[in-house]
């Protein structure tokens, strides 16, 4: 018998027992990312300081000091580099916020969420880019760790490195969120923090000369793009499939995203511009070495553990997503394991990590827009419906359970078409469609907008058509049967009476 649908969330799982005893055994079973046990249960929810670790363990590690690296060789000062990553974090954090609480009333991932949301069509729409953005991330990440290694010791080729690194990383996915969580709270975060602090203040004590130079633009990024892409950079957008082990409470969220983006985000950014004044190398792999010299007292080996640790830890992140993402789409399969989404995208990671830095020319820059302008369009949209059109429009969608794919509806016509609207516009303006150097201003921001506005225009019209209104929005069956008063939103927080 299944606890799918059950009113009460502490409902535990046919054959489980209390918190702390299986998790593990959850993680590799199912990790409530299928049909059947896609909800987390209240008494799985974890504390928010272990949310914070790990939320600035993936705002963290050598892949943010890159930012800082590449804002210095893109002609940016010091000050200049924090101020764009700084209002990248805060434009982020506004949009984090009502997607981070959505994971935490609902309980459901991101890819399970757009099942009610958007129906079948929208639902596998967005599980696509739930695996394509997180896997070029992979890619990349695994490339990178490979060319710190080449800085650091010499070893090549980095091409097979970085394709074999990224078939290991998938390791601590087979043990579902406790297994990415355990690493961030307890292996890599403190010593890489602690480092780039001293590297930090012996930066700072170089004196106001140092702090104040302007470098060259050895590789020039006008300042939205630039915003644009530390946005790319941050951006997860499978937000509710974290914050779905925290309490329901809206304001949770913005203090774990300020701890890691300060701690992490802003911090390291800085110790990354660091780097590139310090060793003066316009590549980012000898440039590891020089600032090891200069920091670390010539103790290599200790950076290149730091390396393999904080990239794994990333890394764990980006292949936690595309699992979700696949368990959603076959995850229902009687004779499925999660451990096959794992070995399938281990083996999409080494591919991704072929073409991301050796096909596409500013592979991480082109990840980075798609990241930032798919997946928070997909979730302004579940967002604006779960939020906004119970108070516009009366209509509330429950997310009370997860429907099979057999009740789910075929389509939320005016989601799914404003989603597909937006993305081709971010696009264009972005230059992943058509001209490769256009960048129309603050990209990120006008597709978010784009697509919230087209979905409450949509709505608006649909209702003053002459249509089935919960038809046409891809309300399941159940759903649209359901007893619910105008303007009430009916989800696990207000059913758990939170």
């Amino acid at each position: 018998m299944s606890n799918r649908g059950s009113p009460n969330p502490d409902a535990l799982p046919d054959g489980f027992v209390r918190r702390g005893e299986v998790d593990i055994e959850e993680g590799i079973a199912h990790d409530y990312s299928t049909s059947d046990r896609g909800i987390v249960p209240l008494n799985r929810r974890r504390p928010l300081w272990h949310l914070g670790g790990m939320w600035l363990t993936f705002q963290s590690g050598f892949w943010v000091l890159f930012i800082g690296f590449s804002l210095h060789n893109a002609g940016y000062s010091l000050l200049a580099s924090i101020g764009i990553v700084g209002l990248a974090a805060g434009t982020y954090t506004v949009y984090g916020i009502f997607v981070a609480y959505l994971g935490s009333r609902t309980g459901q991932t991101s890819a399970l969420l757009t099942r009610a949301t958007l129906g079948r069509t929208g639902s596998i729409l967005v599980s696509i880019f739930l695996v394509i953005g997180p896997i070029g991330w992979v890619g990349y990440q695994a490339n990178l760790l490979a060319e710190i290694w080449n800085g650091l010791f010499g070893w090549a080729p980095i091409l097979v490195i970085g394709m074999v690194l990224a078939v290991v990383m998938i390791f601590n996915n087979l043990f579902g969120f406790t297994g990415i969580s355990a690493i961030a709270r307890y292996a890599i975060t403190p010593l890489m923090i602690l480092w780039v602090i001293f590297l930090v203040v012996k930066g700072v004590m170089e004196g106001p000369t140092f702090l104040s130079a302007t470098p060259k633009d050895i590789a020039p990024i006008s300042f939205w793009l630039a915003v644009g892409t530390v946005i790319g950079f941050a951006t997860w957008g499978n937000e509710p499939d974290l914050f779905r082990y925290s309490k329901p409470r809206f304001w949770s969220a913005s203090l774990v995203y300020i701890f890691g983006f300060t701690v992490g985000l802003v911090l390291m950014s800085a110790g990354g511009w660091i780097v590139a004044q310090v060793s003066n190398n316009a590549n980012f792999g000898p440039a590891i070495r020089s600032i090891t010299d200069f920091s670390l007292f010539g103790a290599f080996a200790f950076a290149g553990i730091l390396a393999l640790a904080g990239q794994v830890a990333v890394n764990d992140g980006n292949y936690y997503e595309a699992v979700n993402a696949v368990q959603n789409m076959v995850g229902g399969w009687r004779r499925w394991r999660r451990w096959y989404s794992c070995a399938l995208l281990a083996l999409a990671g080494a591919l991704a990590a072929w073409i991301v830095p050796y096909v596409f020319t500013s592979g991480f820059m082109k990840v980075g827009a798609f990241q930032a302008i798919t997946l928070p369009c997909a979730m302004l949209i579940v967002a604006t419906d779960h939020f906004l059109l119970p108070r516009l429009f009366k209509i509330s969608r429950p997310l009370t359970t997860v429907p099979s794919w057999a009740e789910t509806a075929r389509v939320n016509w005016p989601g799914v078409v404003a989603l597909v609207v937006a993305v081709v516009a971010g696009g264009f303006a972005s230059g992943l469609i058509g001209n490769p150097n256009t960048y129309l201003g603050y990209v990120v921001l006008e597709t978010w907008v784009l697509a919230t506005v087209l979905y409450v225009v949509g709505v608006w019209v649909t209702l003053h058509l002459n249509v089935d209104v919960k038809s046409m929005l891809g309300f399941t069956r159940e759903a649209a049967a359901a007893d619910i008063r105008p303007g009430q939103v009916v989800d696990l927080a207000t059913e758990a009476g939170l």
